[in-house]
């Protein structure tokens, strides 16, 4: 089994594609997780499926996730999901390690 080991992606929602959302209090784990895939599919190493994905922690302007990814290059791990707001638009991110 090789662990998930690569640099975080981040990338800002198209909230239009959030079927009207507009910001993180609104969005759940899964919502933030298919966006983490969208983001990935710009990256060399893509997320092919995230499974039991569950909130770790939630404040007003951010959110934090984490499920058990495979990875495009047979990489399997935990992998740590954050949605946040900056400067009036949201934003999600992922990587293979926990956040702060």
């Amino acid at each position: 089994m090789k662990i998930i080991s690569w640099k975080t992606a981040t990338a800002a929602i198209t909230l239009a594609a959030l079927s009207g959302c507009t910001n993180v209090s609104s969005l759940d784990c899964n919502e933030i997780a298919e966006q983490a895939k969208r983001i990935s599919e710009q990256q060399p190493v893509k997320i092919q499926t995230l499974a039991n994905v569950h909130e770790t922690a939630r404040a007003e302007h951010e959110a934090k996730c984490e499920g058990n990814a495979t990875m495009s290059d047979g990489s399997t791990g935990t992998l740590y999901l954050r949605a946040y707001e900056e400067n009036g638009n949201t934003m999600v991110a992922y990587q293979g390690t926990p956040y702060p």
